[in-house]
């Protein structure tokens, strides 16, 4: 049987045994009659957006994008949103970088895309903004119990009224991706985002799990909870909207407009239902992102390893297309992300827990997943001495690893996932109880 994984801008396909395939996984992605404009269309026409148009006009408006690292079909979303803020007397786009780099090429088509719309739409009084962690200034709001200290962009503190516009997806510690992350860490200091992210390390800090989820047994996430503290201490009781999409490869699946918890509890609600699984863990297990922008570096790429290794038993083996183009990440990751994934495993679990640094999450993740994983092959464009450094296995023949996974068990169930960084995967375990790994 052939399947066809995303890898880069291409795609894969590996021949499987169908009597060796337990499940492949992708993305929602259903048959939708309509296209993304029409969906949208029909979104910004209810009795939610006319209240938003009320609650902004001859107001100061921030809007806060997600920035480029995401897939988002921005140039329909612009297109059917601009119209709604013609009332407000000003309004601010901050695009929301966290702790990326302001600078990537994908961050200025956002800057083109929103230009582009705004003179079509004939919106006249605005301005635009890529949130810089280190170099933009930055106010104190306050500290959350947690003892995070929420700094921020002083671009939105003048702000009457704040609308976010978030693609929604499960995170590997955040919960879910979602609107209070496009305050926290998107327009907060380096600082900020460090002291937040080191309650990662925490494991009730993992995917669908947050304040705002409708199911009261699904809100204790510390991280998701301080990100949720640090928004409030920024918003100071503003009015806060939120246009939620939930895409798969640039087409729209669903889309809400409301107040910004409304939505997002929706939100998740409907990845639960949509995007998560629920397996049988096998010993075998194939993983890519879903190609560009998800598998642009391995920094980016992993998270999809975490999202899915419920569905890999101990001493198992999986098998990683990412292409990672722009190789381990960002400059200004590598001394805490793959410089100290390339020491010895025990010695990256016992240094990260007793020193936080900011990116250092991620290896000690990849360090507890390599420990109890006999291998993890990685087809990739990185170099094979970087990728054996960490501790992985290089490949350049996919098919081989698993024709060798066949022929030394050739009964092995494997599992695929193509998309993964959209993907939650839980484990069955033997009452038929969902559990995370």
């Amino acid at each position: 049987m052939k399947v066809e994984l995303h890898y880069g801008t291409g795609i894969i396909a590996l021949q499987i045994p169908e009597d060796n395939i337990e499940e492949i996984i992708r993305p929602w992605q259903e048959e939708i009659k309509i296209d993304n404009k029409t969906l949208l269309r029909q979104v910004m026409t209810s009795k939610e957006v006319e209240g938003f148009k009320e609650e902004i006009a001859n107001k100061r408006l921030c809007v806060l994008i997600d920035d480029g690292t995401r897939d988002e079909p921005f140039d329909d979303i612009f297109e059917q949103l601009f119209f709604a803020l013609r009332k407000s007397r000003h309004v601010r786009f901050l695009i929301c970088t966290g702790t990326h780099d302001p600078e990537i090429p994908e961050n200025k088509r956002i800057i083109e895309q929103l230009e582009k719309t705004a003179h079509k739409e004939n919106l006249r009084n605005f301005s635009i903004h890529t949130h810089d962690c280190e170099h933009d200034k930055l106010i104190k709001a306050g500290k959350t119990s947690r003892d995070t200290e929420i700094m921020f962009n002083v671009l939105a503190d003048d702000a009457d009224v704040f609308l976010v516009v978030s693609d929604v997806k499960a995170h590997y510690f955040a919960g879910y991706s979602n609107p209070i992350k496009n305050f926290v860490p998107g327009i907060c200091a380096y600082q900020t985002a460090e002291q937040n992210h080191r309650l990662a390390l925490d494991d009730k800090s993992t995917f669908g799990i947050h304040p705002w989820h409708r199911d009261k047994n699904r809100r204790d996430n510390p991280l998701a909870e301080d990100q949720l503290e640090g928004m409030r201490l920024i918003v100071k009781g503003r009015p806060v909207y939120a246009l939620v999409t939930i895409s798969t490869s640039a087409k729209i699946q669903w889309a809400q407009f409301d107040h910004v918890e409304n939505v997002s509890g929706e939100a998740f609600s409907v990845i639960d239902q949509r995007n998560t699984h629920t397996v049988r863990p096998v010993s075998r297990l194939i993983v890519s992102p879903g190609g560009l922008p998800n598998d642009i570096s391995l920094y980016i790429a992993q998270r999809a390893l975490e999202l899915t290794k419920s569905a890999v038993t101990d001493d198992g083996q999986i098998l990683f297309l990412a292409a990672c183009p722009n190789g381990i990440g960002e400059k200004k990751t590598i001394e805490n992300f793959y410089n100290r994934l390339t020491a010895p495993i025990d010695e990256i679990l016992q240094s990260i827990a007793s020193e936080y640094k900011l990116y250092s999450h991620k290896p000690y993740k990849f360090a507890q997943m390599i420990k109890r994983l006999r291998q993890i092959w990685m087809y990739s464009e990185i170099p094979d001495n970087l990728i054996e450094a960490a501790h992985l296995y290089p490949t350049h023949q996919p098919q081989a690893v698993v024709d060798n996974w066949l022929a030394e068990q050739p009964d092995a169930k494997i599992i695929v996932v193509d998309g993964a960084n959209k993907i939650a995967l839980y484990r069955r375990n033997s009452n038929s109880r969902a559990s995370k790994v």
